[in-house]
């Protein structure tokens, strides 16, 4: 990894430009993401604007035409996608971070982690948000899916399906490890093997060609920005 101060001549450009870049973002990285804007506008005078969806709402919004200079999205199908249609610059793209899948359920609840669900389970939607995806597959290794399918709740993103279980509005919820953390008030019922689905991989890339969504990328590979990350619960990619 690289020292925040090994990129400060990127930097430079973008105090230059005086840069106001737009970033669209996976909604499970919404803490991390405002809090590593907020160490690279101190850096600099450059401004980041977010936008937090699910990454298939994200990528279909870039590839309509959306004016964006990064995306960084929760899986790689969807970067794939964007990079298919020439929408992403692909020598920018690196892997940001990674993640691991959990069961939550509302606070001082009996659950566990045995698929013997008897109420309503909140999952982000299967086609677009990529916890979803990956919900479905691990309740589908875990042997799950069939029993808990009539109950489910969709959810348009990840922080959605994690305030329906922080309201107590469903009896579980699957979200990313990081989204527990974030909350504080949701226990974690139990962790699915990393074999019980695809890997968890945040890609991010350039859309723009702006100088200073390159600087923003090379600030998100230094020691600095790990140590957010690692803080709010991500992992470090291939480890």
């Amino acid at each position: 990894m690289k020292t925040i101060t090994t990129v400060l001549s990127l930097f430079l450009m973008a105090l230059n430009t005086h840069a106001k870049l737009t970033v669209f973002a996976a909604a499970s990285l919404t803490d991390a993401m405002k809090e590593l804007a907020g160490v690279y506008e101190e850096n600099t005078d450059g401004s980041i604007l977010f936008n937090f969806a699910s990454s298939g709402t994200l990528a279909r919004q870039i590839d309509a035409g959306a004016p964006v200079d990064l995306f960084i999205s929760a899986n790689k199908k969807w970067m794939d996608w964007l990079e298919e249609k020439g929408a992403i610059q692909n020598s920018s793209r690196f892997n940001l971070a990674a993640n691991s899948l959990v069961l939550i359920a509302p606070p001082g609840s009996s659950l566990t982690f045995d698929g013997n669900f008897s109420g309503r389970v909140a999952v982000g939607d299967f086609k677009s948000v990529p916890a979803g995806m990956y919900a479905k597959e691990a309740l589908t290794y875990m042997g799950w899916f069939e029993a808990v399918q009539p109950n489910l709740v969709m959810g348009s993103n990840v922080r959605t399906v994690l305030m329906y279980v922080e309201r107590g509005e469903v009896s579980a919820g699957i979200v990313y490890a990081s989204d527990a953390k974030a909350s504080g008030k949701v226990p974690i019922i139990g962790t699915f093997p990393p074999a019980s689905h695809s890997p968890i991989i945040y890609p991010a890339a350039a859309c723009s060609e702006k100088e200073s969504a390159l600087a923003f990328l090379e600030f998100l590979k230094t020691d600095t920005a790990e140590a957010i990350l690692l803080k709010h619960g991500f992992i470090a990619p291939n480890k």
